[in-house]
């Protein structure tokens, strides 16, 4: 029996687009919660900037049950399962990468703030490469990981709002962005934070992408309502211009399509395992290629921006 929480007291209703404030939109899709509640929720686009925001959605204070789910591996030790075995395989290459990109942005020794640091392993691999870095993160089981696994120290997220003017070379959010429920605030204080011409790096989901066209809503990377925004190139482009920043680069997260669509296939499940594991390698290096040739599109794009002088 599928539960619907859309007149639950904790649930916000969002009667105006939290990007730009455009009060007129459509609906866009119906997902399901796969990981949590299995309760369904409308993802809406904003009819001018054209941002997908989830409403209703948990507020700020009742989300937290909906993190309660084996998909959050990054706040976990856990190992069963294929997608689970295969994460911190491909968490080892993808923070190497993150590591490098850092280096040829910023001088060494520049200030770094993760905000979303989950279990603090991409905090503990920029530590290592020589650069101070203060990692902050919402979830307390997930300090706690982060301190007996990686003996790593994590900051309370509420701590970020209370740094000064310019204390960061370089900011980072690595899938993060579409969970924060203070989005206009978030923004404005890491516009605050960083010093002049300092480097924004941001990486989300894109929901232009080929692999989420086909799994429409089943497609994981949508995880409502966990993910209160989705990005699509444009909007996050104009969100983020609006703070006065400049977009340098944006780059694939190459792995993440065929991640998705693992678990995709898994929220579909009309097929046996053996068949999905086919289904999903297929669907997320026709969207890889897709992306390469055509549209730029991926299935997870980060984003470099440059704040203004």
């Amino acid at each position: 029996m599928v539960v619907f929480f859309y007149f639950c007291p904790c649930m916000e209703i969002l009667n105006e687009c939290p990007a730009c404030g455009t009060n007129a939109k459509i609906e866009y899709l119906t997902c399901k919660d796969f990981g949590y509640s299995g309760s369904y929720f409308t993802i809406n686009q904003c009819v001018s900037c054209k941002l997908l925001f989830t409403s209703p959605r948990p507020d700020a204070s009742e989300i937290g049950a909906y993190y309660k789910s084996d998909d959050y591996v990054s706040h976990t030790n856990k190992s069963k399962g294929i997608i689970n075995r295969l994460y911190p395989i491909v968490r080892n290459i993808a923070v190497n990468q993150k590591v490098r990109l850092i280096k040829k942005l910023i001088p060494k020794n520049s200030s770094v703030a993760d905000l979303g640091a989950g279990n603090g392993y991409f905090v503990k691999a920029v530590l290592k490469a020589g650069f101070p870095i203060k990692g902050y993160e919402p979830s307390l089981e997930a300090i706690k990981l982060a301190k007996e696994t990686f003996n790593t120290d994590l900051h309370p997220i509420e701590t970020f709002y209370t740094t000064g003017n310019e204390e960061f070379n370089c900011i980072t959010l690595w899938h993060v962005l579409e969970h924060i429920h203070t989005l206009q605030e978030t923004l404005n204080h890491i516009k605050i934070t960083l010093k002049k011409n300092g480097i924004l790096i941001i990486a989300v989901p894109n929901p232009a992408s080929k692999d989420a066209e086909y799994y429409k809503e089943f497609w994981a990377a949508y995880d409502v309502p966990r993910h209160l925004y989705h990005f699509t190139p444009e909007a996050l482009e104009k969100l983020i211009g609006s703070f006065n920043f400049t977009l340098l680069d944006k780059k694939p997260m190459l792995f993440d399509s065929t991640y998705v669509s693992l678990l995709s296939e898994r929220y579909k499940a009309k097929s046996s395992k053996a068949v999905q594991i086919y289904n999903a390698l297929y669907r997320g290096i026709h969207s890889n290629m897709h992306a390469a040739i055509y549209t730029g599109n991926y299935s997870s794009l980060i984003y470099i921006f440059r704040k203004n002088s």
